[in-house]
């Protein structure tokens, strides 16, 4: 991250305060060097002596005077860290998500004073609980480049990294490269380490964070911090080189035995927290971040006083993109106000009183969808009672950004995107959303298994009243018919953004990946005529009343099969992979509907050419 980065950054930073530090209100203190107020009750009782240090004991006291003096003032707690054993430690650190802040002492062993191990494993579990966490390790240390807290910021990034499968090298390629350094050698016995002091911890853990792509390993090999090994397979044996030394090759051979040694060590997390990112700059501002863990690390040198401002400092170099400061916002505007928006929704008794009864259906599979359809109500009901605040602040946040205009702010957190890709993703998110449900209704799109090697998708088309399961009596015993049309893929997303706006397209997001579908086909031109095509749909009967398990989302489906005079059923497997949003459901369900209620008209139509002087040729 760049200097000129933060500085620009200072506006945004002030939003970045109010929705990180502003919501601040409980503090835990983990340092095994610190007075605790079992300890001091204990010490008053006369059932310990315990004695600590004076200048850990006034540091306590700076930290506990710096949270209370706030304009908010912050509950702090201690916690020595002293359990019996690391796995205590561990434990105890479930309860500890519930603070806002933590301030960690990286040092907790005293039988091991070097060893961060207890830090880590505390650290593990915040990353694994439900809460996003904003920790301070706050150590001892000097700040230079090379010093103690750029170590200990990589040791907490290794830390919470687990193993990646993408650094274990094949059989045959191992093979080649040891075959290599086998000759090597000869004539260079410390070749093997040599070439492994140039993947360090902050190289492996930065290797890790790229994502899956084709040109993964050709991005690492351009790195500049692998310059040095570059330059040292350059002075190989002329016999090695003659063999082919690629770069690529030994640059895997490094990554797979650093990863190896972290193994080997303990070093690495048995559990996957998700991508982790950090940063280390030479002013001493850091940052290690996962999916739910937000560590800078600082240095005893500076007072307690000055956490909150390097805290801040921290998450104005990580530069969240706004959209997180959105979510982050609302987070806190419930935390902040939940009790009085629960208290608007709650307060209109009449509709709580329609709704319970709702609740409280014999039926327990309409029970099971009314009690979806409830929390759907009431979520709708609180994000309406913070709304105003939550306006304010995006109002705020795009004023700020607009400086930069729109093209300005997107390259700054998600580089130079091609704009057909975004523009799909965005008519994804508009037409379809998760699956919901425990049982068919429209809108559903379903993969039907089936002999073909095509894969098979088909869009659910009755009015979800006729799916309701046990609401009609079909005569057809636990079988629910409902009327399905095929969906044909396009060759691309991009390729049907010309006429997206046809509502003719269906957006869907299938195994992750995005997929572009059409209702019907495009309109065709024949003898100069142009012909409309019809969706093409077909009579299935859904076992079990379409109900489908609520994690695998599988049902069993019946479909018509006929040879020559006789009629029979096959009965096939499918799974519900999408669901169009309700809007875009009914649309195309009147679409299908007048294509089922179409009259065909006797009209005739010209057979004849029309000739320049207005008569006709046959």
């Amino acid at each position: 991250m760049s200097e000129g980065l933060v500085e620009r950054s200072s506006d945004y930073g002030q939003l970045i305060e109010e929705v990180f530090i502003d919501p601040i209100r409980t503090v835990v203190v983990v340092d095994d060097d610190y007075p605790t107020l079992d300890a001091l009750l204990d010490k008053e009782l006369g059932t310990s002596q315990a004695p600590w240090d004076k200048a850990d004991t006034q540091r306590a006291r700076e930290i506990m005077q710096f949270c209370h003096g706030r304009e908010r003032p912050w509950l702090v707690e201690i916690h020595d860290g002293r359990l019996p054993s690391l796995t205590a430690e561990a434990t105890a650190a479930t309860h500890l998500h519930h603070s806002d802040l933590m301030i960690l002492d990286y040092h907790l062993d005293k039988q091991h004073p070097s060893d961060g191990g207890k830090a880590i494993e505390i650290l593990r579990s915040l990353a694994g609980n439900d809460h996003f966490n904003l920790v301070i390790v706050y150590t001892k240390g000097n700040e230079e480049q090379g010093g103690d807290i750029s170590r200990v910021v990589q040791e907490i990034a290794v830390g919470l990294c687990t193993a990646d499968t993408r650094f274990v090298m094949g059989e045959q390629g191992a093979k080649r490269i040891n075959e290599l350094l086998d000759e090597w050698e000869d004539e260079r016995e410390s070749i093997r380490s040599e070439l492994m002091e140039w993947i360090g911890d902050a190289t492996f853990v930065k290797a890790r964070g790229i994502e899956d792509r084709n040109d993964r390993w050709q991005s690492i090999c351009s790195w500049p911090e692998l310059d040095g090994l570059k330059a040292l397979l350059e002075s190989a044996p002329p016999s090695v080189k003659a063999k082919k030394l690629e770069f690529k090759l030994a640059l895997k051979w490094a990554f797979d035995r650093k990863q190896a040694e972290l193994t080997a060590i303990s070093k690495l997390s048995q559990c996957d927290y998700g991508n982790v990112d950090f940063d280390s700059r030479p002013d001493g501002t850091n940052w290690i971040r996962t999916d739910r863990l937000f560590v800078t690390v600082v240095s005893k040198e500076h007072q307690p006083d000055s956490l909150p401002s390097r805290l801040l400092t921290a998450l104005q170099s990580w530069d969240p993109e706004p959209h997180r400061l959105l979510m982050s916002k609302m987070r806190a505007e419930l935390d902040e106000r939940g009790v009085l928006a629960e208290g608007k929704v709650l307060d209109k008794r009449l509709l709580q009183a329609g709704w319970l009864g709702e609740l409280l259906v014999a039926d327990p599979d309409r029970r099971t969808w009314n009690i979806h359809n409830a929390i759907g109500r009431h979520w709708e009901g609180l994000g309406d009672a913070i709304r105003a605040d939550v306006t304010d602040f995006a109002d705020r946040l795009a004023s700020h950004l607009m400086g930069a205009g729109p093209d300005g702010a997107i390259s700054r957190w998600y580089g130079s995107p091609i704009a057909s890709y975004v523009a799909c993703h965005l008519n994804r998110h508009a037409c379809s959303k998760p699956v919901e449900g425990v049982h068919l209704t429209t809108g559903h799109v379903l993969q039907i298994e089936s002999n073909l090697k095509a894969e098979q998708y088909w869009l659910c088309m009755s009015p979800a009243c006729d799916l309701v399961p046990g609401q009609k009596k079909w005569g057809k015993g636990n079988f629910t018919p409902f009327a399905a049309v095929s969906l044909t893929e396009a060759r691309s997303c991009a390729d049907t953004l010309s006429d997206a706006a046809d509502g003719n397209n269906l957006f869907l997001e299938i195994g992750g990946v995005l997929r572009c579908f059409r209702f019907v086909q495009p309109p065709k031109t024949q003898d100069g005529r142009i012909i409309a095509a019809h969706p093409k749909w077909e009579q299935m009967f859904a076992a079990d009343m379409g109900k489908f398990g609520s994690i695998n989302k599988s049902l069993s489906i019946a479909r018509t099969s006929g040879n020559g005079d006789e009629l029979g059923f096959n009965t096939c497997a499918a799974i519900v992979v999408a669901q169009l949003r309700y809007e875009y459901a009914i649309n195309l369900l009147h679409r299908f509907g007048s294509t089922l209620s179409r009259v065909g008209l006797d009209f005739v139509g010209m057979t004849a050419t029309p000739a320049g002087n207005g008569q006709t040729h046959p």
